[in-house]
């Protein structure tokens, strides 16, 4: 079942409860604002529910991501890593403006681990058969 999180008219947030997973969705012409905005919801959701993967579908965008590309890579992805997600499924922009942007801030973060696919039913079935384990906090010793 597909719960709906979020949504606007350019970006949508859903629980997916039978793979447990959030699904963020983009859809026609974005701007910095929408996308930082987009960047939050996720966020907020995340450090709510503690969710292991993410399923993002940029498929449909346009822009807004070419002022924020360094952020997206040196400070969204590592807080959304902190949040416990280890794995994100990122179909691919068909806009190839954007497409190269967001291709550009995958290739530059270092966590969480995100595969990008061209076909939605790709990036579905590669995310449900791929198996993360939130590493455990160290105990400190007294």
């Amino acid at each position: 079942m597909v719960k709906t999180l979020h949504e606007s008219p350019s970006f949508s947030l859903c629980h997916d409860s039978e793979n447990n997973w959030l699904f963020a969705q983009w859809s026609g012409l974005q701007s910095k604002a929408t996308s930082l905005a987009a960047c939050a919801v996720i966020l907020q959701h995340a450090r709510h529910v503690s969710y292991l993967k993410l399923l993002c579908d940029s498929s449909q965008a346009l822009d807004g991501w070419n002022g924020i590309s360094e952020w997206v890579s040196t400070n969204y992805l590592p807080q959304l890593a902190d949040t416990g997600i280890g794995v994100i499924a990122w179909i691919n922009a068909r806009d190839w403006q954007t497409n190269t942007v967001i291709s550009d801030f995958i290739q530059h973060s270092e966590k969480p681990f995100i595969a990008t696919f061209d076909e939605g039913a790709t990036a579905y079935e590669w995310l449900r058969h791929t198996h993360f384990v939130k590493p455990s906090t160290p105990v400190k010793q007294r």
